[in-house]
C-alpha cells in the first residue's frame, strides 16, 4: 500500500532532515572539540605535575650538593677527626634547613668515616662507588617504611683523593610542596603489587598519611577501574567520581622507579572543569534544538502557501483527465480568490497555464470527437473506393464464421484480382489507375446482395464476403455475374479499358476457421484462376494446398540440389538456316534428382519462379554456361555463342551487369559470345527501366534477344525502342504455319519487319523439313528445334560436336521429325 505524500511535504521533510543532519553534525563537532579540550587540559595538568616534581626535586638536591661542595672547601678531608667534628657541628643546620635525615661520609678507600654503615641501603653503597668513578653527584629514591632520597656527592681532597658524602632526606616535604603547587585533593606514594588471582596490577599506599587521607586513598584505589597495565594512569590519567567530586587520578613514576613499581599518585579535583564542560554541551545541544525548531517554523510558514497551492492544483488536475473541464475552471477560480498574493510566482504561472490548457483541451476534445468519427470511417473504409477496407473485412469474416456454427449455411469468400492492371497503371499513370479502381469497385458491388460485403483488400485486389450460402452453386452464380460485369470495357474519359478479373473462392462451415486462413485459401485459388490466363474463377480444394506445399518442398529440394550438383545444362544447337552453320547453343537447365529421377523444367521452374531461390539458380546458369563457353573456346570452338534465358527478377537485379562482367573476365571469353534472352512480359513490365538495363548490357558487348515474340504484349513501338539484336519467333506460330494461313502470314510479316529493322530472327520449334524449307524461303536467319537436334546433355556435347560439326557446319542429316511420347 502506497502512502500519498505531496511534493512540498517531501521537500520540507528533505530540508528538515538536511537541517537536522547539519545541526547534529555541528553540535557533535563542538561537543567533540570540548571533550578534546578537556582531555588536553588533563594531559597538560599531568605534564605540569611532572615538571613541578622535577623542579622540586632539583630544588631539594641542588642545595645539598652546593653545601657539600662548600663544606669540602673549608674542611680538610684528610683530617678525618676534624671533618667528623665539623659534620657533627653542621648536623643541626642540615636537619632544619635542608631537611637532611641522615648523613654518611666515605673515605677514598670506601670506609665509613661518619654515620652508621648498617643503616645505609645496599644500593647506596653501589651509588657511592659510581660517584667516585664518575666524579658527579647521583640521586635515587628508595622506599621501605618511608620514602627517602639518597644523594651521593663526591668530595675532592687536597691529595686528589675522592671521598663521598651521602645525604638522605624524607620525600614527605617534596609531596607537601607539590600538593601546594598542583592544588590536588591529595597525593601519596604508591607501589604496584601484582594481583595473583586476576593477573592485573593493583596499587598500595606506602607513604605515611593521616587517618583521613589513608581512608581517602584506600577508597580511591578501590574505585579505580580494572586495568591490564598502568600505562593509562601514567599517560592520560583516569577520571572518576568520588564523594560527588570529579577526580583526575594519575601516576608519576619516581625516576627509574617505574620498573620497581613506585609512583606518586595524584588525585586532582576537576569538578569545576567537568561541570563547565557539561554546561557547554548542554548549551550546544539546546542551541541546536532551538535553531532547528526556528528553522522548521520559518520553513513551514514559507513553504506552506506553496504546499496548499500545489495540493489544490494536484486535486483539480485529475478533472482534466476525466474531461470535466468546466468543473476544473470553477474550482480553480474559487481557490484563486483566497490564495491571491501581492507577488506572482511560478505556481501562479502554472495555475494560469492549467486554466489555459483546460480551455484548449475542451476545444480539442470537441475537435477530436469529430476527427474520431472520421478516423473510424477511414480505419474501416477505403478512402478511394468507399468500400470496407481490410480491417473491416477481417472483423466481418470472423463475425460471419463465428455465427455459421448456429446455422447450416456456409460462409463464402471471393478473392478478386484485376488482370493486367499494373500495365494500365504504369502506362497511363496513377490518376487513371485510381479512376479504374473506382469503376471496378462499383462493378464488383453490383451483383451482390445487401447482406453481402464487397471490400478492397489492397492495390488491385478486392474481396467479396457472401453470407448465408446454402449451396456451392450460389457462389458460382455470383462468380459468373462478376466475370460478366467485366466483359464490357470500362470507360475512363475518352478511353476504354478491357479489364478482366481472376477470382479465387474459399468456402467454410467451421466456426474454428480464421479470417487469415480463409483469405489464404481464396488467394491460392485466385492464383489458380490467374494461371488460366485470367477471366476465370476457381474454388479452393485440398489439391491446391498440396500444390503450394509441393512448391515449398520443391524449393527446399532445389536448394539441396544446387549444393549437391544435381543441376546440369542441356544445349540445343542454333543454326544459320541457309548455310547450316552452327552459331551456338541455347542453355536449358536440367534437374536429375537422385530419388525422383529426371524432373522436367516445366514442373519446377513455374513453381520456383517467384521464390528467392530462383535468382540464385539463374546466376548458377550464367556461371555454368560461361564456364562451358571457356571450355568450348579452348577446344577449337571460339565462334560459338551461348543463349541464356533471364527471369524477370534476374533481369531487374542491379548486380546483373557487374556479375556478367566478372564471369566474362574470369573465363576469358568475348562478351559477344553471350546472348541473353528476355520475354516480352519481362520487358513491358517497366519499359523505361528495361531499356536502361538493356542499354547497359549492350554497351558491355553482350547480345540481347526477345524471346517468344508474338505471344505477349507485342507492339512495334516497344520493339523499336528496345536495343535488341535477335527476335525469337515463338514455336506456336512455326508449328501452325504449314496448315494455318494466318500463322504463315504472321511469320512472314514478322520476318520482313525484323529484317527491315536491321535485326536478326531466330525461329523456335522447327520439327520437320517442310518448316525448315519454308523458313529458309522466308529468309529467316537462324533456327532451332527437334529437327536439328534434341537438347544435348553437357556431358555429351563433345561427342555431338565431333559427330555433327565439320568446319563449323552442321553436317548431320535433317530427317522429318516425329516427336515421341514422353
Amino acid at each position: 500500500m502506497q502512502v500519498k505524500m505531496s511534493f512540498t511535504t517531501k521537500v520540507m521533510l528533505i530540508l528538515l532532515v538536511m537541517m537536522l543532519s547539519v545541526t547534529i553534525a555541528i553540535a557533535s563537532l563542538l561537543i567533540s572539540q570540548s571533550t578534546e579540550n578537556l582531555e588536553r587540559q588533563h594531559l597538560n595538568s599531568q605534564i605540569q605535575n611532572q615538571r613541578r616534581y622535577e623542579l622540586l626535586d632539583e630544588l631539594l638536591i641542588y642545595p645539598l650538593v652546593l653545601w657539600v661542595e662548600s663544606f669540602s672547601q673549608f674542611v680538610d678531608t684528610n683530617d678525618m677527626e676534624g671533618a667528623t667534628d665539623r659534620l657533627h657541628d653542621a648536623w643541626e643546620y642540615l636537619n632544619i634547613n635542608l631537611q637532611v635525615d641522615d648523613l654518611w661520609l666515605f673515605s677514598p678507600s670506601g670506609q665509613v668515616l661518619y654515620g652508621e654503615r648498617s643503616e645505609l641501603p645496599a644500593f647506596a653503597l653501589r651509588q657511592v662507588k659510581r660517584s667516585q668513578e664518575e666524579l658527579r653527584p647521583l640521586s635515587r629514591v628508595y622506599c621501605e617504611l618511608v620514602c627517602r632520597r639518597y644523594v651521593s656527592v663526591p668530595v675532592m681532597g687536597a691529595d686528589q683523593q675522592t671521598s663521598v658524602m651521602v645525604l638522605s632526606s624524607n620525600m614527605q616535604e617534596v609531596l607537601a610542596q607539590s600538593k601546594q603547587l598542583t592544588g590536588a585533593v591529595n597525593l601519596a606514594i604508591v607501589r604496584r603489587i601484582p594481583d595473583m588471582r586476576s593477573g592485573t596490577p593493583t596499587l598500595q599506599v606506602i607513604s605515611r598519611l593521616r587517618p583521613e587521607y589513608q581512608v581517602f586513598f584506600t577508597t580511591l584505589l578501590n574505585h579505580l577501574p580494572k586495568l591490564d597495565s598502568l600505562d593509562t594512569l601514567i599517560q592520560k590519567g583516569v577520571t572518576l567520581e568520588l564523594n560527588e567530586r570529579q577526580l583526575l587520578v594519575s601516576l608519576l613514576p619516581l625516576e627509574d622507579a617505574y620498573s620497581n613499581g613506585q609512583f606518586i599518585l595524584y588525585a586532582q579535583d576537576i569538578t569545576e572543569s567537568v561541570a563547565a564542560n557539561r554546561a557547554y554541551r548542554r548549551q550546544v545541544v539546546g542551541s541546536a534544538i532551538g535553531l532547528f525548531a526556528l528553522f522548521s517554523v520559518l520553513m513551514y510558514l514559507f513553504l506552506n502557501q506553496y504546499r496548499r497551492k500545489l495540493l489544490a492544483l494536484s486535486e483539480h488536475l485529475p478533472l482534466l483527465a476525466m474531461h470535466r473541464y468546466q468543473d476544473f475552471l470553477i474550482q480553480n477560480q474559487q481557490i484563486q480568490k483566497w490564495q491571491r498574493s501581492w507577488f506572482t510566482d511560478e505556481l501562479d504561472v502554472l495555475d494560469e497555464a492549467a486554466n489555459s490548457v483546460a480551455k484548449q483541451l475542451e476545444e480539442f476534445d470537441s475537435q477530436i470527437a469529430l476527427n474520431t468519427a472520421q478516423l473510424e470511417k477511414m480505419a474501416m473504409f477505403d478512402s478511394l473506393t468507399g468500400l470496407p477496407n481490410r480491417n473491416m473485412l477481417t472483423f466481418q469474416i470472423e463475425k460471419q464464421v463465428a455465427g455459421s456454427s448456429r446455422t447450416p449455411s456456409m460462409v463464402a469468400l471471393m478473392f478478386l484480382d484485376l488482370d493486367d492492371f499494373k500495365k494500365v497503371n504504369d502506362s497511363y499513370g496513377h490518376d487513371v489507375g485510381d479512376k479504374l479502381l473506382k469503376a471496378a469497385a462499383k462493378r464488383i458491388a453490383g451483383p451482390i446482395r445487401e447482406t453481402d460485403i464487397a471490400a478492397r483488400f489492397g492495390g488491385d485486389e478486392f474481396v467479396v464476403l457472401l453470407s448465408d450460402v446454402s449451396e456451392r452453386e450460389q457462389v458460382e452464380v455470383v462468380a459468373r455475374k462478376l466475370l460478366q460485369e467485366f466483359a464490357s470495357p470500362i470507360q475512363i474519359g475518352d478511353m476504354q479499358f478491357y479489364i478482366s478479373v481472376s477470382i479465387g473462392i474459399a468456402l467454410t462451415q467451421h466456426a474454428e476457421a480464421s479470417a487469415v486462413e480463409l483469405l489464404r485459401h481464396a488467394d491460392i485459388a485466385m492464383y489458380e484462376a490467374k494461371a488460366q490466363q485470367g477471366a476465370a474463377f476457381r474454388i479452393f480444394d485440398a489439391t491446391m494446398n498440396l500444390k503450394v506445399m509441393r512448391k515449398v518442398e520443391l524449393e527446399s529440394e532445389a536448394r539441396v540440389a544446387l549444393r549437391e550438383n544435381q543441376f546440369s545444362l542441356a544445349l540445343q544447337p542454333q543454326l544459320e538456316l541457309r548455310t547450316r552453320r552452327l552459331m551456338g547453343f541455347e542453355a536449358l537447365i536440367r534437374w536429375h534428382h537422385p530419388v525422383k529421377g529426371h524432373i522436367s523444367p516445366g514442373e519446377f521452374i513455374p513453381l520456383l519462379e517467384n521464390t528467392s531461390f530462383m535468382l540464385e539458380l539463374d546466376y548458377w546458369v550464367i556461371t555454368h554456361a560461361t564456364r562451358l563457353l571457356r571450355e568450348l573456346s579452348a577446344n577449337g570452338h571460339p565462334y560459338l555463342k551461348m543463349a541464356i534465358n533471364l527471369s524477370s527478377a534476374q533481369f531487374m537485379d542491379p548486380s546483373l551487369p557487374e556479375f556478367l562482367a566478372k564471369q566474362i573476365e574470369l573465363n576469358g571469353i568475348q562478351p559477344s559470345q553471350i546472348e541473353l534472352e528476355l520475354t516480352e512480359n519481362v520487358l513491358v513490365a517497366d519499359m523505361k527501366r528495361a531499356k536502361a538495363i538493356m542499354k547497359t548490357i549492350r554497351e558491355m558487348g553482350c547480345l540481347l534477344a526477345i524471346d517468344d515474340f508474338g505471344t505477349g504484349y507485342s507492339s512495334l513501338s516497344y520493339l523499336k525502342a528496345l536495343p535488341a539484336d535477335f527476335i525469337k519467333i515463338d514455336q506456336s506460330f512455326v508449328a501452325g504455319m504449314l496448315e494455318n494461313p494466318d500463322d504463315r502470314s504472321i511469320v512472314y510479316s514478322t520476318l520482313t519487319m525484323i529484317r527491315n529493322m536491321g535485326l536478326m530472327a531466330i525461329a523456335e520449334g522447327i520439327e520437320n523439313a517442310a518448316q525448315y524449307e519454308l523458313l529458309c524461303h522466308f529468309d529467316c536467319h537462324q533456327g532451332q528445334g527437334y529437327l536439328i537436334s534434341m537438347p544435348v546433355p553437357e556431358a555429351d556435347i563433345w561427342d555431338c560436336l565431333n559427330e555433327c560439326v565439320k568446319d563449323q557446319v552442321w553436317c548431320k542429316p535433317l530427317p522429318i521429325f516425329k516427336p515421341e511420347e514422353s
